[in-house]
C-alpha cells in the first residue's frame, strides 16, 4: 500500500523508521554515480544502475568482488559491438 508522507527534509524526517534504510541507499547510489562517471547520459542510466546493483549486492565480501567479476566475464559469451552500443 502506498502512503504519501509529506516531508520538508531536515532532522524530523531523518529519524523516521521508513527513511532509515531508504535515505542511505539513495545517497549511496547518487554518490557512486557522480563519483564514478563524469557525465551521466540518460541512455546509459540502466547500465549505470545495473553496475551499482552488482557492487551493492556484493558489498559485504569486497575481497571476492574482483575474482567474481573475472569469473563472470570469463563465462559470459562475447558481445558484438553493435549489440553493446544499442540504445537501452
Amino acid at each position: 500500500t502506498h502512503t504519501a508522507m509529506p516531508t520538508g527534509g531536515g532532522v524530523p524526517t531523518r529519524g523516521h523508521p521508513i527513511f532509515t534504510g531508504v535515505n542511505p541507499v539513495l545517497g549511496n547510489v547518487k554518490n557512486a554515480l557522480h563519483g564514478t562517471y563524469h557525465a551521466l547520459r540518460p541512455k546509459y542510466l540502466q547500465r549505470y544502475l545495473s553496475e551499482f546493483c552488482y557492487r551493492f549486492n556484493r558489498r559485504f565480501d569486497l575481497a571476492a568482488l574482483v575474482p567474481r567479476l573475472i569469473v563472470a566475464a570469463a563465462r559470459t559469451p562475447p558481445l558484438s559491438y553493435r549489440l553493446a552500443t544499442l540504445d537501452a
